[in-house]
């Protein structure tokens, strides 16, 4: 029998809109942002899901996000990553494709469209659009990340 493994997918948590010499990159998660990420956090907690790596957009908003999921974890298993931050979903797969197999539960916080229409790709069940903060489990039918693709995996749970 093959062994699944667990994908996580969180859109990072609400963040205030950029005014002046700001950019998209630097903007930072507001404080309705960390008060659901904190709350996700906690129901997160209940799935029992221990999380092996953790691969996050390089953005400000994202690296808080990561920073506050995984406050009590292993600040080692964290990625940042440039090339999550806007990215379509093929790309995000492609970063998924390159995960070590030894990792059986993977988080990737990133950024809408990109992590809607990944959910929806790999879940093939229609289009979930993932609002801020939002956290989407997918239990995969596959036993290596390379083979992570269109219909390979079901939604076990969504939080909001």
């Amino acid at each position: 029998m093959r062994k699944s493994k667990i994908l996580v997918v969180l859109r990072h948590g609400e963040a205030d809109f950029t005014f002046g010499n700001g950019t998209d990159f630097q903007r930072e998660l507001n404080q309705n942002g960390v008060d659901q990420l904190s709350r996700i956090k906690k129901l997160f907690g209940k799935a029992s899901i221990k999380l092996d790596k953790i691969i996050a957009s390089a953005s400000v908003r994202t690296t808080q996000t990561a920073e506050i999921m995984a406050a009590e974890l292993d600040k080692d298993i964290i990625e940042y990553s440039g090339e999550i931050y806007e990215a379509e979903s093929s790309i995000l797969l492609d970063v998924i494709s390159k995960v070590s197999d030894d990792v059986e539960n993977l988080m990737i916080i990133g950024h809408n469209p990109g992590v809607s229409a990944l959910v929806s790709s790999i879940a093939d069940q229609g289009y979930l659009n993932m609002q801020p903060g939002m956290l989407v489990i997918i239990e995969l039918s596959v036993s290596q990340w390379k083979h992570v693709g269109i219909g390979t995996g079901i939604v076990r749970e969504v939080m909001q």
